[in-house]
């Protein structure tokens, strides 16, 4: 009987070819950046209007309450931008926050202010934190408002407003999608500040290079924030960088 012998690179080629086909590029990190306090806007900040305008994926978060609240809803949304809630408990809200358990009525005020939130934000993919600094450090309290917080769908941004927070460890226990704010674009001396806000871009995107995935805020009233986002924006694509909404980092 004949044999036949095949050619040593043939074999070669026909071994390695599945591995090389399927094999993946790498995937480029993510950048979420988050632009809260929308529904506030005085005579000296960038119009509203010139932050709907940017064409790249972006997520705003719009405040309850505000004179201009549903109004910045709608302009996210018509603009193709991803809108959040950004909810205030503390201090807008009087809440005692007991360490050992959850007040009822502090619970109370908080189904309240969410409720209403909906109802003026609708068309929401998730929700951030606005200040409340003591709140998100109370477990009592963020375990019982990620129970609230769950059956709708919508995912929590720890806004990271202390390094003492647990809502993100809570929304996640209670298997809510979930992220963490790396970075503000903005601090105490050094608000406006255009040179600062573009190192905190830089410093995000080293640590997205990292761990595949950042989010940032900064906030709308700031010309040096806008202008930082726009220098660097496109320097960082250019780099590999992926910008995304703020859900495409949550899990």
């Amino acid at each position: 009987m004949k044999t036949t012998v095949m050619p040593a690179l043939l074999c070669l080629s026909i071994l390695w070819a599945p591995a090389f086909a399927l094999k993946a590029p790498a995937a480029k990190p993510k950048i979420a950046v988050v632009i809260d306090d929308f529904g506030l806007t005085y005579k000296r900040n960038p119009p509203d209007s010139q932050w709907m305008d940017i064409k790249w994926p972006i997520t705003f978060s719009v405040m309850p309450e505000s004179p201009r609240t549903a109004q910045a809803a709608k302009q996210t949304l018509a603009h193709g931008h991803q809108l959040l809630i950004h909810f205030p408990f503390d201090p807008f809200l009087r809440l005692s926050l007991p360490k050992d358990r959850v007040n009822p009525n502090d619970l109370k005020e908080v189904k309240a202010l969410f409720a209403k939130a909906r109802r003026e934000i609708p068309g929401a993919a998730g929700l951030n934190n606005h200040r409340s600094t003591h709140a998100t450090m109370n477990r009592p309290l963020m375990a019982a408002f990620m129970k609230i917080l769950k059956p709708t769908g919508l995912f929590f941004l720890d806004s990271h407003v202390s390094s003492k927070t647990v809502a993100y460890a809570e929304a996640k226990k209670a298997g809510v999608r979930a992220a963490d704010n790396f970075v503000f674009l903005e601090e105490p001396g050094h608000y406006n500040d255009e040179a600062f806000a573009e190192r905190m871009i830089r410093f995000a995107a080293r640590h997205a290079r990292k761990t595949g995935s950042v989010v940032l805020i900064g906030h709308h009233y700031f010309r040096g924030t806008y202008a930082a986002l726009m220098k660097e924006e496109p320097l960082l694509k250019a780099r590999g960088f992926d910008f995304v909404f703020a859900s495409q980092v949550a899990h």
